[in-house]
Protein backbone atom coordinates (compact mmCIF):
# COMPACT_ATOMS: atom_id res chain seq x y z
CA UNK A 1 0.00 0.00 0.00
CA UNK A 2 1.12 3.24 -0.88
CA UNK A 3 1.54 6.45 0.37
CA UNK A 4 -1.69 8.06 -1.42
CA UNK A 5 -3.44 4.98 -0.62
CA UNK A 6 -3.05 4.83 2.64
CA UNK A 7 -4.50 9.15 2.66
CA UNK A 8 -7.53 7.88 0.82
CA UNK A 9 -10.87 9.00 1.92
CA UNK A 10 -12.04 6.09 4.19
CA UNK A 11 -15.08 5.35 2.55
CA UNK A 12 -12.82 4.43 -0.26
CA UNK A 13 -10.57 2.04 1.97
CA UNK A 14 -14.64 0.25 2.73
CA UNK A 15 -13.11 -0.25 6.53
CA UNK A 16 -16.75 -0.88 7.65
CA UNK A 17 -16.45 -4.66 6.40
CA UNK A 18 -12.72 -4.73 6.90
CA UNK A 19 -12.83 -7.76 9.78
CA UNK A 20 -15.96 -9.49 7.58
CA UNK A 21 -15.43 -13.16 8.02
CA UNK A 22 -12.06 -12.69 10.17
CA UNK A 23 -10.82 -15.30 12.90
CA UNK A 24 -9.12 -13.98 16.42
CA UNK A 25 -7.64 -16.77 17.29
CA UNK A 26 -6.38 -14.94 21.04
CA UNK A 27 -8.99 -13.86 23.22
CA UNK A 28 -8.75 -13.21 26.85
CA UNK A 29 -12.65 -12.80 27.71
CA UNK A 30 -14.67 -13.10 31.60
CA UNK A 31 -15.26 -14.76 33.82
CA UNK A 32 -11.97 -14.26 34.98
CA UNK A 33 -10.07 -13.55 38.27
CA UNK A 34 -9.26 -10.26 36.79
CA UNK A 35 -11.50 -8.06 35.30
CA UNK A 36 -11.94 -8.08 31.41
CA UNK A 37 -13.65 -6.27 29.02
CA UNK A 38 -16.80 -8.60 29.09
CA UNK A 39 -17.57 -12.01 29.52
CA UNK A 40 -17.56 -14.56 26.71
CA UNK A 41 -21.47 -13.91 25.59
CA UNK A 42 -20.14 -10.39 25.12
CA UNK A 43 -17.63 -10.38 22.99
CA UNK A 44 -18.89 -13.45 21.26
CA UNK A 45 -21.73 -10.88 20.41
CA UNK A 46 -20.14 -8.28 19.49
CA UNK A 47 -18.07 -10.53 16.85
CA UNK A 48 -20.99 -11.36 15.20
CA UNK A 49 -22.00 -7.89 14.72
CA UNK A 50 -19.49 -7.05 13.25
CA UNK A 51 -19.37 -9.50 10.95
CA UNK A 52 -16.82 -12.28 11.77
CA UNK A 53 -16.48 -15.82 11.17
CA UNK A 54 -14.81 -17.23 14.76
CA UNK A 55 -12.67 -16.54 17.85
CA UNK A 56 -10.67 -18.75 19.92
CA UNK A 57 -11.20 -18.01 23.62
CA UNK A 58 -7.87 -18.42 26.43
CA UNK A 59 -7.79 -18.27 29.77
CA UNK A 60 -4.07 -18.96 31.39
CA UNK A 61 -5.22 -20.87 34.33
CA UNK A 62 -8.18 -22.35 33.48
CA UNK A 63 -9.43 -24.05 30.38
CA UNK A 64 -11.84 -22.57 28.12
CA UNK A 65 -13.61 -25.61 27.01
CA UNK A 66 -16.85 -25.28 28.71
CA UNK A 67 -16.54 -21.33 27.97
CA UNK A 68 -16.77 -22.32 24.32
CA UNK A 69 -19.57 -24.77 24.56
CA UNK A 70 -21.57 -22.72 26.87
CA UNK A 71 -21.34 -19.49 25.01
CA UNK A 72 -21.68 -21.47 21.74
CA UNK A 73 -25.84 -22.05 22.31
CA UNK A 74 -25.97 -18.24 23.48
CA UNK A 75 -24.42 -17.35 20.13
CA UNK A 76 -24.70 -19.81 16.99
CA UNK A 77 -23.56 -17.53 14.71
CA UNK A 78 -19.85 -18.01 15.72
CA UNK A 79 -17.51 -20.42 15.18
CA UNK A 80 -16.29 -20.77 18.70
CA UNK A 81 -12.83 -22.41 20.01
CA UNK A 82 -11.19 -23.38 22.62
CA UNK A 83 -7.68 -23.54 24.52
CA UNK A 84 -5.78 -25.18 27.34
CA UNK A 85 -2.91 -23.50 28.66
CA UNK A 86 -0.56 -25.36 30.55
CA UNK A 87 0.10 -23.30 33.55
CA UNK A 88 0.15 -24.43 36.91
CA UNK A 89 -3.84 -24.21 37.99
CA UNK A 90 -3.95 -26.57 34.54
CA UNK A 91 -1.76 -28.60 35.86
CA UNK A 92 1.32 -28.08 34.19
CA UNK A 93 2.55 -29.91 32.10
CA UNK A 94 0.63 -32.48 32.59
CA UNK A 95 -1.03 -35.07 29.67
CA UNK A 96 -3.87 -36.23 31.81
CA UNK A 97 -4.89 -32.89 32.52
CA UNK A 98 -4.34 -32.22 28.51
CA UNK A 99 -6.70 -35.15 27.52
CA UNK A 100 -9.58 -34.18 29.93
CA UNK A 101 -9.41 -31.09 28.15
CA UNK A 102 -9.28 -32.68 24.72
CA UNK A 103 -12.56 -34.98 25.60
CA UNK A 104 -14.09 -31.45 26.25
CA UNK A 105 -13.28 -30.47 22.57
CA UNK A 106 -10.60 -28.31 23.25
CA UNK A 107 -8.64 -26.97 19.76
CA UNK A 108 -5.69 -25.46 20.98
CA UNK A 109 -2.90 -26.56 23.44
CA UNK A 110 -0.69 -24.16 24.51
CA UNK A 111 2.77 -24.41 26.58
CA UNK A 112 3.26 -22.31 29.49
CA UNK A 113 2.60 -18.86 29.44
CA UNK A 114 2.36 -16.85 33.04
CA UNK A 115 4.09 -19.64 34.38
CA UNK A 116 6.64 -20.50 32.25
CA UNK A 117 10.87 -20.86 32.93
CA UNK A 118 10.92 -18.55 30.28
CA UNK A 119 8.34 -15.33 31.88
CA UNK A 120 10.32 -16.00 35.27
CA UNK A 121 13.59 -15.02 33.06
CA UNK A 122 12.61 -11.33 32.27
CA UNK A 123 14.26 -8.76 34.19
CA UNK A 124 13.16 -6.96 37.18
CA UNK A 125 9.46 -6.16 36.12
CA UNK A 126 9.85 -9.54 36.15
CA UNK A 127 6.93 -11.65 35.43
CA UNK A 128 4.64 -8.75 34.47
CA UNK A 129 1.57 -10.18 36.18
CA UNK A 130 2.41 -10.65 39.92
CA UNK A 131 -1.00 -10.37 40.67
CA UNK A 132 -1.91 -14.03 39.51
CA UNK A 133 0.65 -15.14 42.21
CA UNK A 134 -1.53 -13.90 44.74
CA UNK A 135 1.59 -14.17 47.16
CA UNK A 136 2.31 -17.39 46.66
CA UNK A 137 5.88 -18.83 45.60
CA UNK A 138 5.51 -20.47 42.18
CA UNK A 139 7.61 -22.83 40.50
CA UNK A 140 8.68 -22.20 36.64
CA UNK A 141 7.63 -24.52 34.48
CA UNK A 142 10.57 -25.76 31.97
CA UNK A 143 9.42 -27.99 29.33
CA UNK A 144 12.78 -29.73 29.88
CA UNK A 145 13.63 -32.98 32.31
CA UNK A 146 16.28 -31.60 34.74
CA UNK A 147 19.82 -31.20 33.62
CA UNK A 148 18.92 -31.69 29.90
CA UNK A 149 17.50 -30.95 26.90
CA UNK A 150 14.95 -33.74 26.55
CA UNK A 151 11.14 -32.78 26.66
CA UNK A 152 9.37 -34.43 29.62
CA UNK A 153 7.62 -37.66 29.33
CA UNK A 154 4.58 -35.85 29.91
CA UNK A 155 5.67 -33.13 27.21
CA UNK A 156 6.00 -35.85 24.73
CA UNK A 157 2.88 -37.45 25.50
CA UNK A 158 1.20 -34.02 24.96
CA UNK A 159 2.48 -33.75 21.48
CA UNK A 160 1.34 -37.20 20.67
CA UNK A 161 -2.09 -35.91 21.42
CA UNK A 162 -1.90 -33.05 19.29
CA UNK A 163 -0.91 -34.82 16.44
CA UNK A 164 -3.63 -37.91 16.97
CA UNK A 165 -6.21 -35.47 17.13
CA UNK A 166 -5.13 -32.72 14.80
CA UNK A 167 -5.00 -29.72 17.48
CA UNK A 168 -3.07 -26.69 17.36
CA UNK A 169 0.37 -26.13 19.29
CA UNK A 170 0.45 -22.82 20.90
CA UNK A 171 3.86 -21.71 22.06
CA UNK A 172 2.37 -19.78 24.83
CA UNK A 173 5.29 -17.48 26.75
CA UNK A 174 8.37 -20.40 25.99
CA UNK A 175 11.96 -18.83 24.76
CA UNK A 176 11.70 -18.03 21.10
CA UNK A 177 14.84 -21.37 21.55
CA UNK A 178 12.36 -23.29 23.00
CA UNK A 179 10.00 -22.98 20.05
CA UNK A 180 12.01 -23.23 17.89
CA UNK A 181 13.00 -27.02 19.61
CA UNK A 182 9.31 -27.87 20.16
CA UNK A 183 8.10 -27.05 16.52
CA UNK A 184 11.02 -28.51 14.90
CA UNK A 185 10.39 -31.40 17.24
CA UNK A 186 6.45 -31.72 16.66
CA UNK A 187 7.22 -30.94 12.87
CA UNK A 188 9.09 -34.01 13.00
CA UNK A 189 6.68 -36.00 14.42
CA UNK A 190 4.09 -35.35 11.90
CA UNK A 191 2.64 -32.72 13.61
CA UNK A 192 1.23 -30.21 10.43
CA UNK A 193 3.61 -27.02 10.31
CA UNK A 194 0.51 -25.06 9.72
CA UNK A 195 -1.12 -26.03 13.26
CA UNK A 196 1.73 -24.04 14.71
CA UNK A 197 1.63 -20.94 16.04
CA UNK A 198 3.59 -18.21 18.35
CA UNK A 199 1.49 -15.59 20.04
CA UNK A 200 2.61 -11.79 20.50
CA UNK A 201 6.33 -12.00 18.78
CA UNK A 202 5.72 -8.43 18.45
CA UNK A 203 5.55 -7.92 22.11
CA UNK A 204 8.53 -9.69 23.46
CA UNK A 205 11.62 -8.28 22.07
CA UNK A 206 13.46 -11.90 22.49
CA UNK A 207 11.91 -12.87 19.11
CA UNK A 208 14.41 -11.56 16.93
CA UNK A 209 13.15 -11.09 13.35
CA UNK A 210 15.86 -14.52 12.43
CA UNK A 211 13.88 -16.34 14.90
CA UNK A 212 10.53 -15.21 13.22
CA UNK A 213 12.10 -15.97 9.44
CA UNK A 214 13.61 -19.65 11.10
CA UNK A 215 10.04 -20.31 12.06
CA UNK A 216 8.37 -19.27 8.94
CA UNK A 217 10.17 -21.08 7.14
CA UNK A 218 9.17 -24.11 9.04
CA UNK A 219 5.41 -23.42 7.85
CA UNK A 220 4.82 -22.21 11.20
CA UNK A 221 2.57 -18.92 12.26
CA UNK A 222 3.69 -15.95 13.95
CA UNK A 223 0.47 -14.29 15.42
CA UNK A 224 0.85 -10.36 15.82
CA UNK A 225 -1.08 -8.67 18.85
CA UNK A 226 -2.38 -5.81 18.82
CA UNK A 227 -2.87 -5.51 22.30
CA UNK A 228 1.42 -5.71 22.32
CA UNK A 229 0.56 -2.12 21.02
CA UNK A 230 -1.98 -1.08 23.41
CA UNK A 231 -0.76 2.16 25.51
CA UNK A 232 -1.77 0.80 28.21
CA UNK A 233 -0.68 -2.52 28.47
CA UNK A 234 2.43 -3.62 26.50
CA UNK A 235 3.29 -0.22 24.87
CA UNK A 236 5.20 -1.26 21.40
CA UNK A 237 4.36 0.49 18.28
CA UNK A 238 2.33 -0.85 15.81
CA UNK A 239 4.95 -0.66 13.31
CA UNK A 240 6.89 -3.42 14.71
CA UNK A 241 3.94 -5.76 13.65
CA UNK A 242 4.16 -4.08 10.24
CA UNK A 243 7.61 -4.81 9.70
CA UNK A 244 7.18 -8.69 10.44
CA UNK A 245 4.72 -8.83 7.77
CA UNK A 246 7.04 -7.26 5.75
CA UNK A 247 10.42 -9.45 6.45
CA UNK A 248 8.50 -12.33 7.23
CA UNK A 249 5.46 -12.48 4.94
CA UNK A 250 1.82 -12.21 5.32
CA UNK A 251 1.27 -16.25 4.70
CA UNK A 252 3.49 -16.93 7.74
CA UNK A 253 1.83 -14.47 9.58
CA UNK A 254 -1.86 -13.99 11.62
CA UNK A 255 -3.77 -10.72 13.31
CA UNK A 256 -4.47 -11.52 16.64
CA UNK A 257 -5.53 -9.06 19.27
CA UNK A 258 -4.92 -11.39 22.49
CA UNK A 259 -8.20 -8.93 23.49
CA UNK A 260 -10.64 -8.71 26.64
CA UNK A 261 -8.44 -6.03 28.95
CA UNK A 262 -10.56 -3.59 30.86
CA UNK A 263 -8.28 -1.23 29.19
CA UNK A 264 -8.67 -2.27 25.65
CA UNK A 265 -11.76 -2.33 23.00
CA UNK A 266 -13.98 -5.02 22.44
CA UNK A 267 -11.59 -7.59 20.50
CA UNK A 268 -13.77 -7.29 17.54
CA UNK A 269 -13.31 -3.25 17.41
CA UNK A 270 -9.54 -3.97 18.46
CA UNK A 271 -9.44 -6.16 15.20
CA UNK A 272 -9.98 -3.42 13.05
CA UNK A 273 -8.58 -0.55 14.99
CA UNK A 274 -4.89 -2.64 14.70
CA UNK A 275 -5.79 -3.61 11.20
CA UNK A 276 -6.66 -0.07 9.99
CA UNK A 277 -3.20 1.02 11.63
CA UNK A 278 -1.22 -1.75 9.94
CA UNK A 279 -2.65 -0.78 6.86
CA UNK A 280 -1.40 2.80 7.32
CA UNK A 281 1.85 1.40 7.80
CA UNK A 282 2.38 0.10 4.21
CA UNK A 283 0.62 -3.53 5.04
CA UNK A 284 -2.00 -4.21 1.71
CA UNK A 285 -5.74 -5.20 2.26
CA UNK A 286 -4.57 -8.31 0.35
CA UNK A 287 -2.16 -9.07 3.21
CA UNK A 288 -4.46 -8.19 6.01
CA UNK A 289 -7.57 -10.77 4.71
CA UNK A 290 -4.68 -13.13 4.54
CA UNK A 291 -3.97 -12.57 7.73
CA UNK A 292 -6.92 -12.02 9.60
CA UNK A 293 -9.38 -14.99 6.98
CA UNK A 294 -6.97 -17.16 5.56
CA UNK A 295 -4.16 -17.88 8.07
CA UNK A 296 -7.13 -18.93 10.64
CA UNK A 297 -8.04 -20.66 8.74
CA UNK A 298 -5.46 -22.76 7.79
CA UNK A 299 -4.27 -22.90 11.47
CA UNK A 300 -7.66 -24.08 12.68
CA UNK A 301 -8.20 -26.54 10.03
CA UNK A 302 -11.36 -25.26 8.63
CA UNK A 303 -13.40 -25.43 5.70
CA UNK A 304 -12.02 -22.52 3.40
Amino acid sequence: MNAESATEPRSNMKLNDLVEGAIDVHIHSGPDSVERWGDTIDIARLAVEMGMRGVVFKDHFRPTTHKAILTKKAVPDLEIFSLHACNHPNGGLSYRCVMMSIGEGVKVVQMPTLDSAHQFSKPKQGHLFTHFQFGCEVEPISLYNPGTEEFTDDLQKILEAVLKYDLVLSNGHISPEETIHLFRTAIEMGIKPERCMVEHPNGNRAFTMDHMKAIGDMGAFQNISYNACNPLFAGQHPRDGAEIVKQVGAEHCTIITDGGQHTSPGPAEGMRVFCNMLMHLGVSREEIDQMIKINPVKILGLDS
